[in-house]
């Protein structure tokens, strides 16, 4: 049903709510005591038979006496008229409504009413004219069968204070991967990714649970120099070889890698931008041997100084698009290519990658928590909890986008444009969020349609059982 239609019904339902208010309130405006009037009614009644009796009596006395008594006349011989002047009396007068099959007349005959009243057509006639009580009535029920997904002034406290907090804790704690100096100027890094990378503790780790794999777990797309790629791959160097590698990516290494190890090749990004695949020495292997190769080669050099990229992050590399970084004095703008380079060999791997999963954590843990809490303060069920799930998905998505606005600003303004300072996690965090929004307001939006749908059937059918 468009717009148009729902506007025009409302105005119709609006103007039989308005002529039922009016009728109602005559009604009570006829103020007597029926059961009053009836005893009235019978007392007269009982006079009226006791007069009639003596009548008689004194009728047949004056017979007796040879008094010629006229028989009483069967009917009245003129009846009484009782005229009412109702000159003074106000009457109500019923509007016509039309009998054929006419809605656009119906509909303008609702209108004009409601303009006699002074109902304002731009605004919800609705809401003028029925009672707070019905109001609050259907809101209620509504609510039941749908789910109550408005805001109150705790949802908003919390909301807020969780992106709050989120870019607080991005700006003290997670800041930056390592102590660098940054267009001259030094800026301190994250002290829990510097306790991560502590060297002691890395080499112990990568020694005790990881350097085993290196030797059973050679893959063809390591290459660490242009050179050993044949000059294909350009920019190729060991300190990048990993970030222009698709398969060293935590993710797309289980799609390219795994086919790189299938076909014996390896797939890489070179300085350009481009997507080159070099082909190698290596036998290719099965699906299964491939899969355990590449978790056990992203294992071994997960732990050594370079560290593996973040997810997704190598991708920053294909073409070449403009960034807003520059990363010299001279304030020339830098490709991303460029850009994620940088990042990169300054620190900017998985592991720092985990230490800016506090900031999206934070969020998801504040506004989840919270809304549980009060689900079960206010007694609320599973299904209730599942009809309001969209309300939920609405409190997150705003919570990472204050939270992702935080970590621009302090890119921008306390870490003077370091593109090292951008919290990845929290970026990549808005596309589930968002993802999970559409869902479920598509999802109640389209229960709520089929609701509509169902009541609208069900108007019709009874309108055909019940023909005027």
């Amino acid at each position: 049903m468009s717009g148009d239609q729902l506007s025009a019904a409302a105005a119709v339902v609006a103007y039989q709510a308005v002529t039922l208010t009016e009728l109602r309130s005559l009604f009570d405006q006829v103020d007597f005591d029926l059961k009053e009037v009836l005893e009235r009614e019978g007392r007269i009644s009982d006079t009226l038979d006791s007069v009639t009796s003596e009548f008689d009596a004194v009728r047949a006395r004056l017979q007796a006496m040879g008094v010629l008594v006229p028989a009483p006349p069967s009917q009245p011989v003129a009846a009484a008229t009782v005229s009412v002047e109702a000159s003074h009396h106000s009457r109500y007068a019923v509007p016509i409504v039309p009998t054929e099959d006419d809605f656009d007349q119906l509909v303008r005959l609702a209108e004009a009413q409601l303009d006699l009243l002074g109902i304002d057509l731009t605004r919800d006639p609705l809401q003028q004219i029925l009672p707070p009580g019905q109001i609050a009535g259907s809101l209620r029920s509504y609510t039941e069968e749908h789910g109550d997904i408005s805001w109150d002034e705790a949802d908003w406290t919390v909301v807020l204070v969780a992106g709050a907090l989120a870019t607080i804790l991005d700006i003290v704690l997670v800041r930056i991967p390592q102590d660098s100096t940054f267009l001259g100027t030094k800026q301190a890094g994250s002290p829990l990714t510097n306790w991560l990378k502590d060297k002691d503790r890395a080499d112990g780790i990568h020694a005790r649970f990881f350097k085993g794999f290196e030797k059973l777990a050679k893959v063809p797309y390591d290459a660490p120099t242009t050179k050993a790629t044949g000059g294909l791959v350009s920019g190729m160097r060991p300190a990048t070889h990993r970030l222009q590698s698709l398969g060293h990516d935590p993710l797309l290494g289980f799609f390219y890698g795994v086919a790189d190890l299938m076909r014996g090749t390896g797939t890489y990004i070179d300085k350009a931008g481009q997507l080159v695949q070099v082909a190698t020495t290596h036998d290719s292997v099965d699906l299964i041997t491939a899969l355990i190769t590449q978790v056990r080669h992203l294992l071994s050099d997960v732990y050594t100084p370079a560290g593996l990229q973040p997810p997704f992050f190598s991708l920053l590399q294909l073409g070449q698009i403009n960034s807003p970084f520059a990363l010299t004095s001279s304030g020339v703008k830098v490709p991303w290519t460029d850009v994620a380079r940088y990042m990169y060999t300054n620190g900017y791997d998985l592991r720092h990658f985990f230490t800016m999963g506090i900031t999206p954590g934070i969020v998801s843990a504040i506004i989840r928590g919270y809304w549980l809490l009060k689900s079960y303060a206010t007694g609320g069920t599973a299904a209730q909890r599942k009809l309001e799930h969209a309300k939920l998905t609405s409190m997150l998505l705003l919570g990472h986008t204050i939270a992702t606005s935080g970590t621009l600003l302090k890119t921008g303004l306390v870490f003077g444009m370091n593109p090292a300072a951008l919290n990845y996690s929290q970026i990549l965090a808005m596309a589930p969020a968002t993802i999970a929004w559409l869902k479920e307001a598509i999802a109640r939006d389209r229960r709520i349609n089929r609701a509509l749908a169902q009541e609208w059937e069900l108007l019709l059918t009874t309108s055909e059982r019940h023909p005027r």
